[in-house]
């Protein structure tokens, strides 16, 4: 964590599954130099596939509370931003205690597993990602645990998966309790989160939603990231 003394601003930065810390990469250098940064690292990730599967969804939820309830001790704002998984996590957590706005990237309201994902996957584990597919080198990139030649131990990682889906359903409940100012960003070449997430976010007017049309899950086209970055831009330095 990057704490600024008498820092009045704090942003926590949350990861999906099987993602890390280096996702918001291209985020980082633009929050403002005076406002503490933590970016998480959540339990069994950047380690082995068994650490993954050690883990639980439990665990990581409750160490996304324990790090707000910490910025929030030492801040009078904060604000969320997250991917994927991530993403449940921020909007659980602006809903049981204020934030300040939430910045969320492909939020999994509603799942869809495209045909794309699975060659993605079957290619990351057999380490012949081509060098010249951007979509698969990012989903490649941002893969935050260490690939295992043992395909049987991935089976360890079910009960996480059951986890997610129970925790998506009851997110898409939660929503519409939601006050926190939002944006909301969704990929429409996402190969697994629906488009269709959209229309549940929408349905709340503190949330705002744009989507990406040729962004992917992991990748997102130059010209999309920069819009990412201009928006995040805004609505850091509107504080």
């Amino acid at each position: 964590m990057s704490h600024v003394q008498n820092a009045d601003t704090a942003i926590l930065f949350i990861h999906g599954i099987l993602g890390k810390p280096d996702y918001f990469n291209p985020f980082l250098p633009l929050v403002p130099a005076g406002w503490t940064v933590k970016n998480i690292l959540l339990k069994g990730h950047g380690g082995s596939v068994r650490d993954l599967a050690a883990a639980s969804m439990a665990e990581w939820k409750q160490q996304v509370h324990e790090a707000l309830s910490h910025l929030r001790a030492d801040h009078a704002h904060v604000y969320i931003a997250a991917h994927s998984m991530g993403t449940l996590f921020a909007i659980r957590e602006a809903i049981d205690a204020p934030v300040d706005g939430l910045f969320l990237l492909n939020v999994p309201l509603k799942i869809h597993v495209r045909l794309q994902l699975l060659k993605t996957v079957w290619r990351i584990f057999r380490g012949t990602v081509p060098a010249d597919d951007p979509r698969m080198l990012a989903a490649q990139n941002a893969c935050g645990v260490t690939q295992d030649p043992h395909i049987w131990r991935y089976l360890g990682w079910i009960p996480q998966y059951l986890a997610l889906f129970g925790e998506i359903s009851r997110t898409r409940k939660m929503v519409s309790h939601l006050t926190a100012s939002c944006q909301a960003y969704l990929s429409m070449q996402d190969e697994m989160v629906s488009p269709a997430a959209g229309r549940i976010l929408e349905q709340n007017a503190c949330v705002r939603v744009q989507y990406l049309p040729v962004s992917g899950h992991f990748y997102y086209a130059p010209e999309e990231l920069q819009l990412l970055q201009k928006e995040f831009c805004e609505m850091v330095n509107a504080s």
